[in-house]
């Protein structure tokens, strides 16, 4: 989560690697063509040396993000590149037909004080971006509403305004669970940072006291390492609560 008291609304350029090379179809930063485009070129050569990192956003391999990345000649801003394919429309380049992909990279632009909390956030920022762009698995779905749509959901997730949800599995570590459809768990950690809450629901009504205190000292412990305490504990054990604010946030949980 970036910490709205330290930064302004992240920016994003978007590019796409046309059949004559790079073009920057969205920009809604303060960076000029020129720099902006020296971003571009610099983003896609660390996409070259990290093959790896292309990723597809149509639901077969999540892009991996690269950075941060500093912008040319502006020392207060950094960038993180997510890169990944999408499917051709048309194309005059052989290499291009015969791949049936073109190589697109979305840099997110950010205040550099900002770096620990997108790196606090590095492990979320992958999967939700594949999840959120896959209105943009076809080139032809591109554009500039398409591209502002996802960065609006970005924005929304990395100031806080979407909840965070995890589970703590057997071994005491957390997972963060990503998507509408949650898989099953005894026991989720809703963080919803308007409220400043965080609601641990036991949804398991069979759990014993010595898990329901184990998940309690991780959730306490969690909540000061990762968001400073900034989170107000509130424990859920009735159903019907647990169903009402389950649907207030429209998610569903994977029978057993």
């Amino acid at each position: 989560m970036i910490n709205p008291n330290i930064s302004k609304e992240p920016k994003m350029i978007f590019s796409m690697f046309k059949d004559y090379g790079p073009e920057i179809l969205f920009n809604n930063s303060s960076i000029d063509e020129a720099k902006s485009l020296t971003l571009v070129m610099s983003g896609m050569t660390l996409v070259e040396m990290n093959q790896d990192a292309k990723g597809r956003v149509d639901g077969s391999k999540n892009p991996k993000m690269l950075g941060p990345i500093p912008v040319p000649d502006m020392e207060n801003l950094k960038a993180i590149a997510i890169p990944f394919e999408t499917e051709i429309t048309s194309s005059t380049d052989e290499r291009i037909q015969e791949a049936g992909y073109r190589l697109c990279v979305a840099y997110l632009i950010f205040e550099g004080s900002a770096v620990r909390e997108v790196l606090d956030s590095y492990g979320l920022i992958e999967p939700y971006f594949a999840m959120i762009a896959r209105g943009l698995s076809k080139e032809d779905k591109i554009n500039a509403a398409s591209i502002k749509k996802v960065l609006t959901k970005m924005v929304d997730m990395l100031q806080g305004n979407i909840p965070r949800i995890f589970t703590v599995n057997p071994d005491g570590t957390m997972k963060e669970l990503i998507g509408k459809k949650l898989e099953y768990a005894d026991t989720y950690l809703i963080c919803d940072f308007i409220k400043n809450k965080m609601n641990i629901l036991f949804y398991n009504p069979s759990m014993d006291i010595w898990r329901r205190r184990e998940i309690y000292k991780i959730a306490s412990e969690f909540n000061s390492s990762r968001f400073r305490s900034a989170l107000r504990i509130n424990t859920v054990d009735d159903i019907k609560e647990m169903g009402d604010l389950l649907d207030l946030l429209n998610i569903e949980i994977t029978p057993v």
